[in-house]
């Protein structure tokens, strides 16, 4: 026994010390999620009685799958358009800026501490102030109309999915910037020097040393975003409802006006459930294509 816990201790306290967190965590998320299901199999009015929910079987998720009017497929299109378009603008973004404040930049630390103001906001918040913006007469019309002599109408069906995908980029830009930033700075510089040594111009750097150091950090916080851009609620619904109509819809509004607008909670839950397997499906497949992509190179 002493012999396994010298060999092994430097495992064994650690896990140790995290075990405790674990399983409480653990046992919390396997509760909650036993509950979801149990609720989605169920045909039970929002506020009644647990007592009165009657046994649906799989109708609920039958109905959000195939009725006609359900508005689970046309959510999941809003959300595939907000939530890629909006981590793709933020990863690129994040990183260009990030390259950037990663130079000579004087006053780096004022503007690093500045970018973290929109993540600090509540997200309330930044969503009654960017729906003033983008009112008629806000600010966003009034920058508008002195270059272009135009005004837009961004509570417009046209216009209110790029307009809450705008709000989500200034938000969460400084995310990326951030994180990828620390990671610019803790890279190594002895790959550096002698890729200068042999020639090797900025552009080189960049493609054959940066990118491929960055690589795990960048499919990190890509994935991090991800998972929470699929969840996001507080700025749509503040700022739209998912409005109007339904050109903002995305599935967690949908979870909220099928629960709470609807009063129908086994057809909310069963929309959870898919909301909550299409975030693990894609975080699993992230994270596979990524150990794929780093053992092919």
């Amino acid at each position: 026994m002493v012999r396994f816990w010298q060999r092994h201790r430097n495992l064994i306290i650690p896990y140790s010390l995290l075990l405790p967190a674990f399983l409480v965590v653990f046992m919390l998320a396997i509760y909650t999620c036993v509950w979801l299901v149990r609720m989605s199999l169920v045909d039970w009015a929002f506020g009644s009685q647990w007592s009165k929910a009657l046994p649906a079987g799989l109708s609920n998720y039958v109905w959000l799958l195939t009725n006609a009017g359900t508005p689970l497929w046309k959510s999941l299109q809003v959300t595939g358009i907000y939530v890629l378009g909006t981590v793709f603008m933020e990863l690129v973004l994040g990183f260009g800026l990030a390259l950037l404040l990663n130079g000579k930049v004087f006053g780096r630390s004022f503007y690093t501490a500045l970018l973290t103001i929109p993540i600090v906001v509540m997200p309330a918040m930044v969503g009654m102030i960017w729906r003033l913006y983008f009112s008629y007469d806000g600010l966003v019309n009034f920058l508008i109309q002195i270059l272009t002599h135009l005004k837009l109408d961004w509570y417009g069906p046209n216009l209110a999915l790029p307009a809450v995908m705008i709000v989500d980029v200034w938000e969460w830009t400084p995310f990326f910037i951030l994180i990828l930033l620390a990671g610019l700075q803790s890279l190594p510089h002895d790959p550096y020097e002698a890729a200068l040594v042999d020639g090797a111009n900025n552009l080189q750097l960049f493609h054959y040393i940066t990118l491929p150091l960055m690589a795990p950090l960048l499919i990190t916080a890509t994935i991090l975003r991800l998972m929470d851009s699929l969840r996001i609620f507080d700025v749509i619904f503040v700022m739209f409802g998912g409005g109007p109509g339904s050109v903002t819809l995305t599935l967690p509004v949908l979870v909220y006006r099928i629960t709470l607008v609807a009063r129908n909670a086994g057809r909310g839950s069963a929309a959870s459930v898919m909301l909550i397997i299409l975030i693990v499906s894609l975080t699993i497949l992230l994270i596979r294509l990524f150990k794929k992509a780093r053992f092919e190179a």
